[in-house]
């Protein structure tokens, strides 16, 4: 398959040049072949290496590719670079040891990443001759442990009171900030909630993408509304729809689990959170 990306030859012209690099791999969307590949699609290239520690000291290199607009992280020896280059083409570099592909290759156990989807663009050893070939799917998780489940709902709840106070005291930027966790946790619970009814096959992808594909209707119509403007009226109405989406999440996903579950502190809770929505007259 041929690969298409403005950056492409660039790398592999430097991963020539460099004797240290003795693979160059291809993962992420432009590898999966699943038709998803679009303008703004990454490369992401794996950078296999006999000297991560050199690449990663000193990044000057990657000025030599083209014109960096920026690039994560900064002044950090971390055995990986997010590079944005001018024209908002961004390159996701991973620095992979040698000895990992050997450990793979001699397993015959595939990476996540490689299930999904790989693609030897520069192999100057045979590094990946006899490497299996990717089935190009997406591992699907275990379900999660009751332990995992209460974590996140209690840690929803938890920031719940946050929010509501902070609404009431018109600390908005903390009152997002709060909403933010409580948003990580929806997410969890929902995608735990699409493979645990809708069949472990279900891809829920990563950070909520293509979530109108996997989350059901009725979760897709509610989230909709759970973003608010700078406004107390509707930070509340938005905070209210998430409880009750996150309690009925909750309901069904430890059902299908076949966990008991009692809401009752939650109802509590959500009806103290009520309250001081009652109380907040100048929103009406």
């Amino acid at each position: 398959m041929q690969i298409q990306h403005p950056y492409l030859d660039a790398i592999l012209r430097w991963a020539r040049g460099e004797e240290a690099i003795r693979a160059v791999v291809i993962t992420g969307s432009l590898a999966r072949v699943d038709g998803s590949v679009d303008e703004y699609s990454d490369l992401d290239a794996q950078i296999i290496t006999r000297d991560v520690e050199r690449l990663t000291r000193d990044d000057s290199w990657l000025d030599t590719l083209g014109e960096v607009w920026i690039r994560f992280p900064l002044h950090q020896q971390a055995p990986y670079r997010l590079v944005w280059f001018a024209g908002g083409l961004k390159v996701d570099f991973q620095f992979i040891p040698i000895a990992d592909i050997q450990a793979i290759r001699a397993s015959g156990d595939l990476s996540d990443e490689y299930l999904r989807g790989y693609l030897v663009a520069l192999d100057k050893d045979g590094l990946y001759a006899n490497m299996p070939p990717s089935p190009r799917v997406f591992p699907i998780p275990a379900p999660p442990s009751r332990t995992e489940v209460e974590t996140a709902i209690n840690e929803f709840w938890f920031e719940a009171i946050h929010v509501a106070q902070f609404i009431r005291r018109r600390e908005f930027w903390v009152a997002k900030y709060r909403d933010w966790t409580m948003k990580e946790d929806l997410l969890r619970l929902m995608e735990w909630h699409a493979r645990a009814t809708g069949g472990r096959a279900v891809n829920t992808w990563l950070l909520g993408k293509r979530v109108q594909r996997w989350a059901d209707a009725e979760t897709t119509a509610e989230i909709e509304r759970i973003w608010s403007r700078w406004d107390a009226a509707e930070m509340w109405r938005a905070l209210l729809v998430q409880l009750a989406l996150f309690r009925r999440l909750s309901r069904e996903l430890l059902a299908a689990l076949g966990v008991d579950y009692s809401e009752a502190k939650y109802l509590r809770i959500e009806a103290y959170i009520r309250q001081l929505y009652a109380q907040d007259k100048e929103t009406r």
